[in-house]
């Protein structure tokens, strides 16, 4: 197939706990809700594999639409977002400055134990390896997770990667040529109730 994609899209919105590390957060009902609605606009792609990261919230995002749309999804380690440890509930604009600071100084762990320069790099082999499995008829979709999406999207393309965080609503996602991973299209957010993480 000529002009592959690769939709990368950030899970539905999850139910924030607090004390719990955003990699244990799992979707609420406005989540499913937001999945479902999600699984409408990807049918119009056409035949796609469905690729998740092993994170609660993507692999139920995932499964809603595996079931909406009668796929078989895979599980892939490395479409992980950065491990952050289980803290209160930041406010946005706290939510906000973290990610600032990770986007700026991308080769020190600045929330967590990982650097962006390193999940960048578990991503994209990530990402590599999900696109040699895909066969030559298929686009690929990946459920996954804002930051390193933002990471990805930066690393191809002249784009700020730090303001394509901040767009990414739960759920939405960019759409991406396969060959090069240039960018195609930014689709903000998928439901009405989309929010961001």
């Amino acid at each position: 197939m000529q002009n592959r994609l690769v939709v990368l899209v950030k899970h539905a919105l999850p139910e924030l706990r607090a004390g719990v590390a955003p990699r244990h957060w799992t979707l609420g009902g406005r989540g499913e809700a937001g999945a479902r609605r999600l699984a409408t606009e990807l049918r119009k792609l056409g035949a796609f594999r469905l690729e998740h990261s092993p994170e609660p919230k993507a692999s139920r995002s995932a499964e809603l639409i595996a079931v909406e749309l009668g796929l078989e999804r895979h599980e892939r380690r490395g479409f992980e977002e950065l491990d952050r440890p289980a803290s209160p509930i930041l406010s946005r604009a706290e939510h906000t400055a973290h990610n600032a600071r990770l986007f700026a100084t991308p080769s020190l762990a600045v929330v967590g134990n990982e650097s962006a320069d390193r999940a960048l790099a578990r991503f994209e082999a990530a990402l590599a390896a999900a696109v040699s499995d895909t066969l030559a008829h298929e686009h690929l979709v990946v459920i996954t997770h804002g930051t390193v999406i933002a990471l990805l999207v930066a690393a191809h393309n002249a784009i700020d990667g730090f303001a394509l965080w901040q767009r990414l609503q739960c759920p939405s996602f960019v759409v991406l040529l396969a060959d090069g991973y240039r960018l195609r299209e930014v689709r903000d957010a998928i439901a009405s109730d989309a929010a961001s993480e």
